[in-house]
């Protein structure tokens, strides 16, 4: 039929388009990623280029973009908001990152925090918070007190930002940077230094600067911003002492949704409003709600539920 031949279509379009990302990605991947994928699938007897294909699946974005197509399914999209210092009740940092991925996504049933103590000189213990079969990382922490987030900063937005063919894989780079910094300038520094393929927002705290970073990354530019250079600063984007977002939608946002509720608490701002509030009255984190309260070194998490269907966001987090 018609949809079946639409579909081994779209299947194969897939699958070559993954096989393309591996070719040109590998010469920068560091080859400890492919010694994981190739365990995992021993251990789970899957084929090798079957497991690898998924790991690879969050990257292959970039391989639509070059014909204008943005498929929301592959990396999803969220919301990143850091506050630190006199916008926080205790002055501590905190960080909420809401991924919103379709409740209907079927990698969404599938969630795993995975905690990693690696011996490879120079890493550091951390926990991946993320899908069964990527390994990657969407949003990370380390024991040393760095928390990490993305959001999609599609290529076809309006401000035409470009992506590269060959370069390292985004989640893979965002992994390395939970697992081998701690300090927000080597974390920084790491994203600059690195051949970057894709173009995404990334949201890094440290305990170590007790500030939080916006990231526009790309594969031409990597801006830094923080509370008060953001470039979007108007009603649906106010600038706010302590604090720096991006909300769920395209940016420049045409919500203020989440200005007005960040402006309106400033200084009363903690891990319980984020999760309580912001990210329910934003509805971000349909499939990943998590907040990060810096200062205590402390996790909040929900994923969405299949039965009854429920977003993240709508559930009562898990404290670890």
């Amino acid at each position: 039929s018609t949809a079946h031949f639409v579909t081994d279509l779209l299947f194969h379009l897939l699958n070559y388009s993954l096989d393309l990302t591996w070719l040109l990605t590998r010469a920068y991947t560091p080859e400890r990623f492919f010694d994981e994928i190739r365990g995992i699938s021993e251990g789970a007897s899957i084929p090798y280029k079957d497991f690898l294909r998924l790991s690879l699946f969050h990257e292959v974005q970039y391989v639509f973009d070059y014909v204008c197509l943005t498929f929301s399914f592959i990396m999803g999209s969220g919301s990143l908001v850091g506050a630190w210092g006199k916008a926080t009740a205790d002055g501590n940092g905190v960080f909420m990152r809401g991924y919103d991925w379709g409740m209907d996504n079927p990698m969404s049933k599938y969630p795993v925090i995975v905690v990693y103590h690696s011996t490879e000189e120079g890493s550091i213990p951390f926990a991946d918070i993320g899908y069964i079969g990527i390994i990657g990382t969407i949003t990370a922490i380390n024991a040393k007190g760095l928390a990490l987030g993305m959001k999609p900063w599609p290529a076809i937005s309006t401000e035409g930002v470009k992506t590269r063919w060959a370069g390292k894989p985004w989640h893979f780079t965002l992994r390395d940077i939970a697992q081998f910094t701690y300090k927000m300038d080597d974390a920084v520094k790491s994203l600059k230094e690195t051949i970057r393929t894709t173009s995404m927002h990334v949201g890094i705290m440290t305990n170590d600067s007790k500030t939080y970073k916006g990231i526009r990354y790309s594969a031409e530019k990597l801006s830094v911003y923080d509370d008060m250079n953001y470039p979007q600063s108007d009603e649906k984007h106010p600038l706010i002492a302590g604090v720096n977002y991006v909300d769920k939608t395209y940016q420049p946002s045409t919500d203020d949704c989440l200005g007005s509720l960040l402006k309106t608490n400033q200084g009363k701002i903690n891990a319980e409003f984020m999760y309580k509030q912001l990210a329910p009255l934003h509805k971000s984190g349909d499939c990943q709600m998590i907040v990060f309260d810096m200062g205590k070194q402390d996790m909040y998490f929900a994923f969405n539920t299949f039965t009854p269907k429920t977003a993240a966001y709508n559930l009562s987090l898990i404290h670890i």
